[in-house]
């Protein structure tokens, strides 16, 4: 035992009152601050700050449980990532302070909380009144889980991090060209010289300047809180080159990515529940062709090709476990999102004329069938390959 310890737990009890627990309840009431004391995340004792600031009292005592003190489980609260009295007893100290929103019927719309750990499952929460309509951040999780980044580049392009969105026409501008230009090469550090190739074709010396200057203006959008000097969260340097910190950024195109293979694994096992639930998580996040926004940028197109066809073959497989099992609304949706992917395929087109037809559905399909016609007609200067007439409902599978 320290020195510390042992003068704090062998302090002798002397004065009036020092075991007097009448006297420690009405010191704690006389603090201007709330204190609520937890016992295994349940609320077990309150001084009469607490009370005002929490609960109305007229409606009774306390809740029976920390989260309904708060609006911390709700989606995108800052709770959403664990328990807060659980991370202290982890952490064996006490947790910096946060902003929580407080529950309907409180005495004031969020309060600032401080959770510390003590003995066994006991924590101690110490609250001061905070507003809802506070415009600062309402925490700052990069003490939760660390700083991250999501990055939204299946269609446009979106930026998002714990705190919020950071959005603005830097996006659109240099430091967001290149940053979209990192997410298409997210799986390798990419040197400045060919970054400057790409972003900025025969500009000479002049366009490593660029790289370094819209690299430093990027993270400054990322990451407008850094310390100067210090190193990026979101965007590292290696050697002569840069690349996205992978353990802090997520991309929702690796995300598409994942769920797409997860689901056509599942149907060459012949798991057709799992492959549905996959292929259609993964179809949800394609919102559109990588990075949209540029769509004359030859660096995004191999890339933004290789994902559509991942796109394009989910399509096709949902199109073939829908009508397996006779479903022919929702295989109707999969062939029209795929005869947009695709729009020259002449087998996407028959069948999902012959999905229409089976469904009864003609005027849709003589419609559907002239705008096709059309189409080739204008790009190919042709006739499509078949005709209306030859189209059966009985080809499906």
């Amino acid at each position: 035992m320290t020195s510390r310890s042992r003068s704090r737990s062998q302090a002798p009890q002397t004065g009036q009152g020092a075991a007097d627990p009448d006297l420690a309840a009405e010191a704690l009431d006389g603090l201007p601050y709330g204190v609520v004391l937890l016992n295994a995340r349940r609320v077990v004792r309150t001084n009469a700050a607490a009370a005002r600031m929490l609960w109305d009292l007229d409606r009774g005592g306390p809740p029976a449980h920390c989260h309904e003190l708060f609006s911390c489980r709700e989606a995108g609260g800052p709770c959403e990532h664990g328990c807060l009295v659980e991370r202290a007893a982890m952490a064996g100290e006490p947790l910096p302070e946060i902003r929580l929103d407080t529950a309907t019927g409180s005495g004031v719309s969020a309060a600032w909380v401080t959770v510390a750990p003590l003995r066994g499952d006991l924590a101690v929460l110490h609250l001061r009144p905070g507003d809802a309509r506070d415009r600062r951040r309402r925490s700052d999780p990069h003490w939760l889980a660390g700083p991250e980044l999501r990055i939204s580049a299946l269609g446009r392009t979106w930026v998002d991090s714990r705190e919020g969105p950071i959005g603005g026409q830097w996006v659109q501008q240099r430091p967001g060209l290149l940053l979209k230009y990192l997410v298409v090469q997210r799986n390798r550090v990419v040197h400045a010289e060919e970054i400057a190739e790409a972003l900025w074709p025969g500009a000479g010396r002049q366009s490593l300047n660029n790289v370094r200057h819209f690299m430093h203006a990027l993270r400054q959008k990322l990451e407008p809180e850094r310390e100067a000097g210090a190193e990026s969260s979101f965007v590292v340097s290696v050697k002569s080159g840069y690349a996205l910190n992978r353990r802090r950024v997520r991309i929702d195109a690796d995300e598409f990515e994942e769920a797409a293979r997860d689901g056509m694994a599942a149907a060459r096992r012949g798991d057709e529940d799992a492959a549905i639930e996959g292929l259609e998580h993964a179809l949800a996040l394609y919102r559109g062709d990588l990075v949209a926004d540029e769509p004359f940028a030859e660096w995004a197109y191999d890339e933004r090709e290789r994902l559509r066809g991942m796109a394009a073959d989910a399509l096709r497989e949902i199109v073939r476990l829908r009508l397996a099992r006779g479903d022919l609304r929702e295989a109707a949706s999969a062939l029209e999102r795929l005869a947009d992917l695709e729009p020259y395929d002449v087998d996407t087109h028959k069948s999902l004329l012959a999905v229409y037809i089976a469904q009864g559905r003609r005027t849709e399909a003589a419609r559907r069938y002239a705008a096709y016609k059309a189409r080739m007609s204008r790009e190919f200067g042709e006739d499509p390959e078949f005709a209306l007439a030859d189209v059966r409902a009985d080809g499906l599978l």
